[in-house]
């Protein structure tokens, strides 16, 4: 059926859609002037993307809705309520894509805060940072003659990290009391997902240490070749040393598992759990290597790929866990590339482990408990720097004496 409409009906319709629009568009206007809608093009790259693909359903209208109301991709996402989810600028991505294949340019060391101050918590071996004589406990004043004051970790790293062969300034303050000073260090290929080393014991012979510090594309080669030198040099057992390790890429975890598990091929490691109720498998790879007596150290900065190999270790009694309970990560994320360079950083699902429960914010339990003290006459005279090291060489001392146990008793005649 039609309907006419006469003239000053017209009129008044006309009229306010003409001032419907105009407002719209002052609004939008006014916004702009805010920092409010600068990024809609990704807005409508992201929307989608977070309906079609995040871990837990949500409405596209609402998602609108909420834009509309942050007026930043950034502030939608952060609405969420998931610190994983964020969007990654084109050198974000970028860095993100170089640290993923395990070697970057850098000087070998890793930072913490402490009471606002940059901190130098550890030296990667043979760095230059190592080779500089850069120690735990090192306050990190300057960059390259700029105050790090106010500085995020981040921002820090990105300044300290660079191309091999280039240079940075470090400005140094240690203990207190000492002048700071200008150390100048060359920039090297750093490959920090692993470290290794052979350490003599008068009672059981040699004992091989693995450190891995991430998982990346070459952790799991890595690790081979390693566990091959170990059985050429007759180890007799092995400690893998996972504390303060956030995590990587799901691949590498599943390599680094397999590695210690020998028999175990094609058993589940872990299972993805998507939105749409399907689950994913993944299984155990084939394992050339000997089997040694093994302990694993974990403590509340071990998260991710480190709790899917630290669980799965554990359930199939490849080893004995020792440390503190580990950060509880059950969550996984993939990249997804977009447009103009940046890409979305996204959860994606949660992950069981190889016992088949979910250690989302529980964490994986330790065999052996090693904690911070936490007598009150111990943190008033210690700093958490200082505790933290002591609780690092209290793991480290009863994982040794936890592994010599393992390899006598492996030694005794069977009954």
């Amino acid at each position: 059926m039609l309907l006419r409409l006469d003239s000053s009906r017209r009129r008044t319709i006309a009229f306010v859609l003409i001032f419907s629009l105009l407002t719209a568009f002052f609004w939008f206007g006014f916004a702009l002037t805010q920092d409010k809608y600068r990024d809609l093009g990704l807005a409508c790259q992201v929307i989608p993307l977070l309906k079609l693909k995040y871990y837990l359903p949500l409405s596209l209208s609402r998602l609108a809705l909420t834009y509309l109301q942050a007026g930043s991709v950034p502030a939608l996402l952060t609405s969420l309520g998931d610190p994983y989810t964020q969007y990654l600028t084109a050198a974000e991505y970028s860095r993100l894509l170089e640290e993923n294949k395990g070697v970057y340019g850098g000087i070998g060391l890793y930072l913490e805060y402490t009471d606002g101050q940059l901190i130098v918590f550890k030296t990667i071996n043979n760095s230059p940072a190592a080779q500089a004589g850069l120690q735990p406990g090192d306050r990190i004043t300057g960059i390259n003659h700029q105050p790090t004051a106010g500085l995020s970790k981040e921002a820090a790293a990105g300044a300290i990290l660079g191309p091999p062969g280039t240079t940075v300034v470090l400005t140094i303050q240690r203990g207190g009391v000492l002048p700071a000073q200008e150390i100048t260090l060359t920039r090297a290929l750093i490959d920090p997902s692993i470290e290794w080393e052979i350490r003599p014991d008068p009672q059981v012979g040699k004992i091989g240490w693995i450190t891995l510090t991430q998982f990346t594309e070459e952790t799991g080669k890595d690790l081979g070749r390693t566990l091959q030198l170990f059985t050429q040099e007759q180890v007799a057992g092995i400690v893998l040393d996972l504390r303060y390790n956030p995590g990587g890429l799901l691949v590498s975890a599943l390599e680094v598992a397999s590695r210690f598990l020998p028999g175990a091929e094609g058993l589940p490691l872990v299972s993805l759990q998507y939105r749409n109720q399907t689950t994913e498998h993944f299984h155990a790879y084939p394992n050339p290597h000997s089997t040694f007596p093994l302990v694993v150290l974990i403590n509340e900065w071990s998260a991710s790929s480190s709790e899917i190999v630290a669980s799965a270790i554990q359930h199939l009694k490849a080893g004995v866990l020792v440390g503190n309970t580990t950060f509880g990560k059950g969550l996984v994320q993939d990249v997804i590339p977009l447009r103009g360079g940046g890409a979305l950083y996204l959860t994606v699902a949660r992950y069981l482990t190889a016992g088949g429960y979910s250690i989302h914010q529980k964490g994986v339990e330790p065999d052996v408990r090693v904690t911070i003290p936490s007598a009150p006459e111990a943190a008033a005279k210690e700093s958490d720097l200082a505790l933290l090291e002591a609780v690092d060489r209290l793991q480290t001392e009863t994982a040794l004496q936890v592994l010599k146990q393992l390899i006598i008793a492996r030694r005794q005649p069977a009954a």
